[in-house]
């Protein structure tokens, strides 16, 4: 009797599965958090005191620390391969 066929992932491969999952699961909360947050909040940026709703800037700030993560990440693969 034939055993039915199975598929074997690498290790790469599931590695990359929990981390998008992981992923995932950040930006739905991220989203529903955001969606929860429509009012307009009063906030100073620098010298300027302006309103805008606070979704945009908690989508902001999460953008800026992505950005920020990613450029450390690139940093230290940069700085190991030396």
């Amino acid at each position: 009797m034939s055993s039915p066929a199975r598929s074997h992932k690498n290790p790469a491969e599931a590695s990359t599965s929990w981390k998008r999952w992981a992923l995932l699961g950040v930006v739905a909360l991220l989203l529903g958090v955001a969606l929860l947050n429509w009012q307009t909040v009063e906030f100073n940026l620098l010298f300027v005191n302006t309103t805008a709703p606070l979704i945009l800037l908690l989508l902001s700030a999460a953008l800026i620390g992505a950005a920020i993560g990613y450029l450390v990440l690139i940093a230290s693969r940069h700085r190991k391969s030396d």
